[in-house]
């Protein structure tokens, strides 16, 4: 080969490097290009799905807070509840003989004011632990609360008189009201001229 055609070789060889980096570099601003177009697509569609799904979280959100809210409240409760049976357990011994104290003041035949003033003390004692007596004429007859000593317990009897007062602590009772039972007034019913009690 002669010295032109090895200079005519090496320049086109030159020219088609030069043709084949500038082809290299076109591909590469594509290529930027390119991602550039799919980063930008694929942001914006994940900021749509970041959008729904938020959405749908503040959906829910709004839905559970409120039940959230309902359950912690009901769950408080029953904790105050039970804090105070566990209370009642551990201090009965001490209430129980407390109202038996005040049922044998209550039988004394001293002086009115000493009874009255030892009667009244031990109540607002028992009141201020947070119980309270129970039983008092007139009231419908429940078998939770009252322990019959007399007369008729149909559905609808009524207190007629308490011998001896129940004590309890919101509805834990401790110890039952003594009572005599009668049937409620709306209960007498006339059979032939006779009143019978409805039970």
């Amino acid at each position: 080969m002669t010295e032109a055609g090895e200079m005519a070789g090496a320049a086109l060889m030159d020219e088609l490097t030069a043709a084949l980096h500038r082809l290299g570099e076109g591909q590469d601003q594509l290529r930027e290009h390119w991602d550039r177009a799919d980063l930008a697509s694929a942001l914006a569609g994940l900021s749509e799905d970041q959008r729904l799904l938020r959405k749908d979280f503040e959906r829910l959100a709004s839905h559970v807070r409120p039940l959230l809210a309902k359950q912690y409240q009901d769950s408080e409760k029953r904790i105050r509840a039970l804090e105070a049976v566990i209370r009642n357990r551990r201090e009965r011994p001490l209430i129980v003989r407390m109202a038996e104290l005040l049922g044998d003041v209550r039988r004394l035949n001293s002086a009115a004011d000493v009874k009255t003033h030892v009667e009244e003390s031990v109540i607002d004692l028992l009141t201020g632990l947070g119980y309270q007596e129970t039983g008092s004429v007139g009231e419908p007859f429940d078998l939770r609360w009252h322990e019959p000593v007399s007369g008729s317990m149909g559905k609808a009897g009524r207190v007629a008189h308490v011998h001896r007062h129940g004590l309890a602590c919101q509805d834990d009772v401790i110890i039952k009201a003594q009572v005599d039972v009668e049937p409620a007034a709306d209960t007498v019913i006339k059979e032939g001229g006779a009143e019978v009690w409805e039970a």
